[in-house]
């Protein structure tokens, strides 16, 4: 008796396949990279992978940043009040202040006028110093870059004759006085000219004043004196008596030279100012007040 199980599968022909020789149909890729063989698609998943891990890593960074950055913030305005809104109009008013102050020469041609702008012996001088576009404290001596070119022709043409009487009569150059008169007196509009009818920012050193003859100003020191006068006329005659003895004296040697005055009234210490040299001669320049001295 045949005790042989027989299986269902057991009439198919079993065949035997020898796959050491045969040959694969596709080149494996260490082969196919020593032959130089692969493409860009090839790398394209990898590639796809990477910059997907890439972009998955940069967001979380950017998120863990953005939320230590706000931490930190509310960290250091936990216990402060911040008034945005006052800060915002200070600047604002700050910035209107600003440019409400800086000046600006306008071009003024009056033909009526012998004095006019000069344009290079400006920019000869400007080159010797810095003038601010505006001085703060009113009782000093401005620079002629700050003077409205129109109300300083007037001013010229108002006082001319008075600066020459005085120049003949005490020997000081009408150019130096008119120059001194326009930057102490900013045209005759300054507190001092218009209060005191004082154009030469004269001072008072006397301790035994009476009523009416000077008034108090902060100044170089918070006691300064200005002396007050009845009349502009007076003014000018005073400014002459001042310049033409005491520590200015010797300047009567130097003609009508106006360079050579603006340098001794600094030397001899008529103002603190260390520019006034400067603005003296920058004035008599722009201005042609020499043609005064003539």
């Amino acid at each position: 008796m045949d005790n042989t199980r027989k299986h269902k599968y057991d009439h198919i022909p079993l065949t035997i396949v020898d796959t050491r020789t045969q040959k694969p149909e596709i080149v494996n890729k260490p082969q196919r990279i020593q032959k130089g063989e692969l493409t860009t698609e090839d790398f394209l998943p990898t590639l796809e992978m990477l910059l997907n891990r890439l972009i998955e890593i940069l967001q979380k960074l950017f998120v863990a940043l953005k939320y230590r950055f706000f931490k930190m913030l509310d960290k250091l305005f936990e216990d402060v009040e911040v008034p945005w809104l006052k800060i915002i109009a200070v600047l604002l008013i700050g910035y209107i202040v600003m440019k409400k102050d800086f000046q600006f020469n306008m071009s003024f041609n009056a033909p009526f006028s012998m004095f006019t702008d000069d344009k290079s012996s400006d920019n000869e001088y400007a080159k010797a110093t810095t003038f601010s576009a505006v001085e703060s404290n009113p009782y000093a001596p401005i620079s002629p870059k700050t003077l409205q070119e129109k109300k300083a022709v007037t001013f010229i043409n108002k006082y001319k004759d008075v600066a020459i009487a005085e120049m003949e009569k005490f020997g000081i150059p009408a150019s130096i006085k008119m120059a001194q008169a326009l930057i102490e007196s900013r045209a005759g509009e300054s507190m001092l000219a218009v209060n005191n009818n004082n154009y030469f920012g004269m001072k008072c050193f006397s301790r035994k004043c009476k009523k009416g003859h000077c008034t108090n100003a902060t100044d170089d020191h918070h006691k300064d004196f200005f002396r007050k006068y009845k009349t502009v006329q007076e003014s000018w005659r005073a400014h002459s008596s001042l310049i033409s003895q005491g520590r200015y004296a010797n300047l009567s040697q130097h003609g009508t030279d106006y360079k050579k005055w603006a340098t001794g009234l600094k030397k001899a210490g008529y103002a603190t100012d260390k520019n006034y040299d400067k603005k003296l001669i920058n004035t008599i320049e722009k201005y042609r007040l020499y043609q005064l001295d003539i």
